[in-house]
């Protein structure tokens, strides 16, 4: 019996070291929708809002924004964006930040499902009520923490062109920090999600409520 022993506990061992080596660490990640509520509490835009309302031509730094939160895309003027979230009970909601300066409206639009772990943020730059440029970012957030799921987000930019209309100028997979990433590996519904368009018309077609506005 005493000989097996050493024979067992190398097993044993074994058995350990396999587990150990199966096991994946667990990668957290941050949150982009928390991100944007800890910036909108600190009074302080993201960096890519920054660089996006210096090309709009808008200081969001130097005005005081109105908000907006909704179910759905019902959107309701708020005063206090954290406050007015906790009062929508259901997973599908949207927000609206605005900004106005003379002819210029800045618009930053988030719709999320949080029960199936979607986000999207919108980017709008208007000039006399007609859009200039617009940015969209769609990241899939995994639902439940776990080392084979990450999250991912497809990039896309928009920018009106010599003739009038709207040119698509960038596309691009990025990560939750918006760093560039090759394309990840997609299923057929998520391969089709990356043919949505959003709408690229006028002010108007937000149906952003007057108070917003002003």
């Amino acid at each position: 019996m005493k000989s097996w022993f050493p024979v067992l506990v190398l097993l044993a061992g074994l058995g350990s070291s396999i587990s150990s080596a199966q096991a994946k660490p667990v990668r957290h990640f941050s949150d982009s929708f928390n991100r944007y509520l800890k910036d909108v509490k600190n009074g302080l835009p993201e960096t890519s809002m920054r660089r996006f309302s210096t090309e709009c031509g808008v200081d969001p730094l130097s005005i005081l924004p109105r908000f907006a939160v909704g179910p759905g895309s019902s959107l309701t003027l708020v005063k206090n964006l954290a406050r007015g979230l906790r009062s929508i009970e259901t997973d599908f909601y949207s927000t609206a930040e605005v900004w106005v300066e003379g002819d210029r409206v800045l618009v930053e639009l988030w719709a999320n499902s949080d029960d199936v772990g979607s986000e999207v943020r919108y980017y709008k730059c208007f000039a006399g009520k007609k859009l200039l440029q617009a940015e969209v970012i769609e990241w899939n957030v995994p639902v439940f923490q776990s080392p084979d799921l990450i999250p991912w987000g497809y990039s896309r930019r928009w920018e009106r062109s010599a003739n009038g209309g709207m040119q698509r100028t960038k596309a691009e997979f990025v990560d939750e920090m918006e760093k560039t990433i090759p394309k990840p590996k997609l299923d057929k519904e998520a391969e089709e999600s990356l043919r949505w368009i959003p709408l690229l018309g006028p002010l108007n077609e937000l149906k952003l409520s007057p108070s917003l506005l002003r």
